[in-house]
């Protein structure tokens, strides 16, 4: 490349022009690109904003509680692919994680099985993901993220590998294949006094609330905060209970609920 041309490369990438662009404007290769930079001594600039996975606000942490569930991690150094994944067959969820993380995230469907697919391609996120958080590629059978299980975190995993139906009875249930994090997350459970049975199926455990009283004390716990939640799954509660009210109570035929705790005092027990 000329030298007046690879000047206005580098001013180009400086100035933040996506990669994508650069390769057309110049007609050439990410490997040239990098080379030009390099012999330049310009510094690669990491223009993805990562800043929100990094500061743990209560919806941050719900949609990483919904990455332990239905998201993966693809790391390869050799295939030189570095990618942060979320799947689900609600387009809604992937609209509202595009619109909490912003322009660094790709959408994608599926055509064999239409299911929708937001990736943020960054090896600076997936090492964050693996190191810090110690969320891993091929988690299912290991998860055991390192994260405070609030409310909010809980409450993505259920939206992502958890579900509620009403008919008869109520009843709930969170799925995963990491004896480890149904531990911990039964550990939860039984400091709020929530009863639950754990069931073994093949190489998944689910908690189970097959009581209706039990399945009123986790939509309590789930929707203590007002904050991200996939509507389908909280309007199979309120089908069954009603809507929760300010003081975190609900209407259960003529009876009114006792309260259970506040955020404040539900995050203070994991934080024990």
């Amino acid at each position: 490349m000329e030298k007046h041309l690879e000047q206005d490369l580098i001013e180009d990438y400086v100035n933040k022009v996506p990669l994508k662009e650069l390769k057309k404007k110049y007609k050439t290769s990410s490997d040239t690109i990098y080379k030009i930079l390099d012999s330049n001594s310009i510094k690669r600039a990491n223009h993805k904003d990562l800043s929100k996975f990094k500061h743990l606000t209560e919806d941050t942490l719900y949609w990483l509680g919904y990455l332990c569930a239905d998201g993966n991690i693809e790391y390869s150094s050799n295939k030189r692919i570095y990618k942060v994944s979320l799947f689900s067959k609600d387009e809604c969820v992937i609209d509202d994680f595009i619109t909490y993380f912003g322009d660094i995230c790709k959408k994608y469907q599926r055509k064999q099985n239409g299911i929708f697919e937001v990736a943020i391609h960054s090896k600076e996120l997936c090492e964050f993901f693996i190191e810090e958080l110690n969320i891993i590629p091929n988690k299912g059978l290991q998860l055991d993220p390192n994260l405070p299980y609030t409310p909010s975190f809980i409450r993505g995993y259920f939206d992502g590998d958890g579900s509620i139906r009403g008919g008869g009875r109520a009843e709930a249930k969170f799925t995963s294949g990491s004896k480890i994090f149904i531990d911990k997350l039964s550990g939860i459970f039984i400091n709020l006094g929530i009863y639950f049975v754990i069931r073994e199926k093949g190489n998944a455990y689910d908690i189970c609330f097959e009581r209706k009283s039990e399945v009123l004390k986790l939509y309590k716990f789930l929707y203590s905060e007002n904050g991200q939640k996939l509507k389908r799954k909280l309007d199979n509660f309120v089908a069954i209970y009603g809507n929760i009210d300010e003081n975190n109570t609900v209407n259960c035929g003529n009876e009114i609920d006792n309260p259970q705790p506040s955020l404040l005092e539900i995050t203070k027990r994991f934080n024990d």
